[in-house]
């Protein structure tokens, strides 16, 4: 298993992988103006941010496996996530639309105006028809102990979780990262990981961001190949990477962690090139 963050940007990275080389891609992408940060308003325009994410998307479905999984993050809070699964990932070579994953929380500050949004969207596509799933590595306790059906009964191991996903991730929880404002919560990360790919298998992330997708490979046995363009992120996932992996990773002999930046240079200043934004 290896764990590898290079600080780069996320198109110069991914041009820099093989073909059909990853096992899963997971990314949190910049939503377009929804953040504040500098990251999230860097286009002149949503067509223009369209045109970037047809790029990095096509990118990814190159480096994927035949039968992998692609997941990526967005928000419904404006319809430029709705443009980009109807406009961009629909009419990618190979994409096949598979779940619309809802990730629900009650936390946070509320509107009394209207009901307060708390969620976010986890859309999931197929690299061909037929994909992976390790179901039974992912089930979870039955809420009932017996089945209510007289002639049915519960799987020992558990239920599969539907496409709505519960988990608050408070601001006193150990794994929150103040400093980044869309981290995604590392159980759920595990949780896609293990459902697709097996001990030792290579998962993508060229948004790392806050590190979550780092984390939760290292914590599940997988290897992790990974960017970010800002280096204040890189730093700061690594500490957090050092602090939220789990004893039996950071001791197995087998792991190797490459947490080198690419040179001693940043990246170019291209206004295409993404300030990182992920779990």
């Amino acid at each position: 298993m290896t764990i590898e963050l290079k600080h780069a940007d996320c198109l110069e990275y991914l041009r820099t992988l093989p073909d059909e080389s990853v096992d899963l891609v997971v990314v949190d992408p910049p939503y377009f103006e929804i953040i504040k940060d500098v990251w999230d308003n860097q286009w002149e325009s949503e067509q223009e941010y369209l045109n970037w994410c047809k790029e990095w998307t096509e990118e990814c479905f190159r480096v994927m496996k035949p039968e992998s999984c692609f997941y990526v993050w967005g928000t419904t809070k404006q319809d430029t996530f709705l443009r980009y699964k109807l406009g961009v990932l629909n009419n990618v070579p190979g994409a096949h639309y598979q779940n619309w994953i809802i990730w629900s929380y009650d936390w946070g500050g509320r509107t009394k105006k209207k009901f307060p949004r708390k969620h976010e969207d986890l859309l999931m596509y197929s690299k061909g028809k037929d994909f992976t799933f390790n179901a039974d590595d992912v089930r979870i306790p039955y809420k009932m102990k017996k089945n209510v059906r007289a002639t049915a009964q519960n799987n020992p191991l558990g239920k599969l979780p539907t496409d709505v996903w519960t988990k608050n991730n408070h601001t006193t929880s150990k794994e929150y990262a103040g400093w980044h404002s869309t981290q995604k919560p590392i159980t759920l990360t595990e949780r896609i990981i293990k459902a697709h790919t097996k001990p030792g298998d290579v998962v993508l992330d060229c948004f790392s961001g806050s590190g979550s997708t780092m984390i939760a490979c290292s914590n599940t046995n997988r290897s992790f190949k990974g960017c970010e363009y800002d280096k204040d992120y890189v730093d700061k996932s690594l500490k957090r990477f050092k602090s939220l992996t789990t004893p039996a990773t950071k001791t197995r002999g087998k792991q190797k962690r490459s947490l080198n930046t690419i040179g001693d240079k940043a990246p170019s200043n291209n206004i295409m090139s993404t300030k990182g934004h992920t779990p």
